[in-house]
Parts: C-alpha cells; sequence; structure tokens
C-alpha cells in the first residue's frame, strides 16, 4: 500500500484533481477533490542474477614480518632508533613492530619493504560469482541502485 499525499495515512489510493492539482489521495481525501482514476500499482517481478565473477585481490601483511624486518635491519647494521629516524617513524613503533605487538598499515610495511628489500605483503586473489535479487519494475523497465546493493539476511 501507499501513502496518502495529503493525510500521510496507508490506503488505496485514488488519483483526484483537487485545486488545478492531480494527487494520489485515501478516499477520505476524495471529498476534497473530484476523483480522476484508480492508480494502477506497479508490477514487481523478482529474478535471481549473479554479477559478473570478478577477481578482488586483497594485500596482506605475512605473519612473520616481526622476524623478517628485525633480521633485514640488523643486516643493514643499523639499530632500531637509526632505522626510525630513515622510516620517519617513533623508535617506540619499530620497537613493537618487531615485538609483533603493533601491525603496520599496508603503506608503512611498503616504506619497510622498499628501505629493508624484503617482501612482507602478500597478495590474495578471491574471485567468485555473487547472487542477487533483482527487483524488475516492468512499467519503468529500468533498475535502480536499490536493486544491486546486497541484503543482509
Amino acid at each position: 500500500m501507499a501513502t496518502c499525499d495529503m493525510c500521510g495515512k496507508e490506503a488505496p489510493l485514488f488519483k483526484s484533481r483537487l485545486e488545478g492539482t492531480t494527487l494520489d489521495v485515501c478516499p477520505q481525501c476524495t471529498r476534497f477533490g473530484k476523483a480522476v482514476q484508480i492508480p494502477r500499482a506497479p508490477k514487481i517481478r523478482q529474478t535471481q542474477a549473479y554479477l559478473p565473477a570478478r577477481k578482488e585481490i586483497l594485500q596482506i601483511i605475512t605473519e612473520d614480518y616481526p622476524r623478517k624486518i628485525k633480521h633485514a635491519r640488523e643486516k643493514l647494521g643499523m639499530n632500531q632508533e637509526e632505522f626510525a629516524k630513515r622510516l620517519n617513524e617513533k623508535c617506540s613503533i619499530m620497537q613493537k613492530i618487531e615485538a609483533g605487538q603493533f601491525k603496520p598499515s599496508i603503506d608503512m610495511a611498503r616504506k619497510l619493504e622498499n628501505i629493508l628489500k624484503i617482501r612482507i605483503i602478500e597478495e590474495y586473489a578471491e574471485q567468485g560469482e555473487v547472487p542477487i535479487n533483482i527487483s524488475d519494475n516492468e512499467e519503468e523497465g529500468a533498475y535502480t541502485i536499490a536493486d544491486f546493493i546486497k541484503k543482509k539476511s
């Protein structure tokens, strides 16, 4: 059911001419004007569709990043303070990263990779078809953005 343009009540609606304007109104509000016609309800058909298979690449920091970073830093002959200054970060951050208490962001991990010449970012590819329900409005023949939004069940 739809809502009346005048009072907001949910009821079957009629097209009525009120003061030169055509409105969709409930039976009680039709007395204020002249009923023109009963509007048709749009026909909605549910169909099952699939979004095209797409490959999503996720970047993940490896689990053994603390060991790799510490080993590479020591190999370059730098202590944590010197290395932190070179990265433009606090020494306490570097201590936490090497202890495994702080996981660096992808941007920081890229800086670490460039300076230390190591790999701590892995790419994980995920692929699959995503089923969606699409409401097809036959009167308009067009899709809305709501047709493509995934609903939580």
